[in-house]
């Protein structure tokens, strides 16, 4: 029996990308193995707040390819907003940024799948269509620093500290500190250390995370969750 085409369920796919350049490449991929015409392509958004009022404007997709680094609202804090808002909605990032902050950071906001811009299209056919049948996909490079940072889980099941990769032991202890009222004296009394390692111990930290002051330290490690 043949099945015509328009019986099969169509897969809504956007595309959220600050370069138009970028946006018509990945549409052209996903139109060469698309000969059943089983994706549709909804609308395309140039970032978090554009991806908003086209939601609001065209539809809901039911897969979203979503850059990191654009303007106005960058890919974390849209992912947080989708989550929130759109549950069902699946998210495959799709950037340059392949480092363990990156990767860790959208793991724990619940993306379903992490490309490198640098792709081919047999990855991002793999990806879609493992992401379509209800699983996750992460390619070689963001398996290795879920591997790497299995051991360090939190109560909802989100890896907890990857920022945390090479801190030590004392360290870590250091940053519990960081938002009391101790100043940095009484801190080294706490941990039976002189003040000069505090001090090393705080400018690491400052550098580690890229902040400039205690309170930059504080908001920071709060924010990721690093400490409660």
């Amino acid at each position: 029996m043949i099945i015509k085409e328009e019986n099969y369920p169509k897969v809504k796919i956007s595309i959220v990308d600050d370069h138009n350049l970028f946006r018509k490449g990945l549409e052209k991929l996903i139109n060469l193995r698309n000969q059943d015409n089983r994706y549709q392509i909804l609308f395309e958004a140039e970032n978090g707040v554009d991806l908003q009022q086209k939601l609001r404007l065209v539809g809901v997709p039911d897969i979203v390819f979503l850059d990191i680094d654009m303007p106005e609202m960058d890919g974390y804090d849209t992912v947080s907003w989708v989550k929130q808002n759109y549950k069902e909605m699946k998210i495959i990032v799709v950037t340059m940024f392949e480092n363990e902050e990156a990767v860790i950071k959208m793991i724990r906001e619940g993306v379903n799948g992490y490309l490198s811009k640098d792709l081919e299209v047999e990855d991002m056919h793999n990806a879609l269509e493992t992401v379509i049948s209800g699983n996750n996909f992460f390619p070689n490079f963001a398996a290795e620093i879920m591997a790497n940072n299995i051991g360090n889980i939190d109560s909802s099941g989100y890896i907890k500290v990857g920022l945390l990769a090479g801190v030590s032991e004392r360290e870590r202890e250091f940053l519990n500190y960081v938002p009391t009222d101790l100043t940095y004296s009484q801190i080294a009394d706490k941990m039976y250390l002189s003040e000069k390692t505090i001090d090393g111990y705080r400018g690491a930290m400052f550098k580690k995370f890229n902040v400039k002051s205690r309170q930059g330290l504080t908001t920071f490690l709060l924010r990721n969750k690093i400490i409660k």
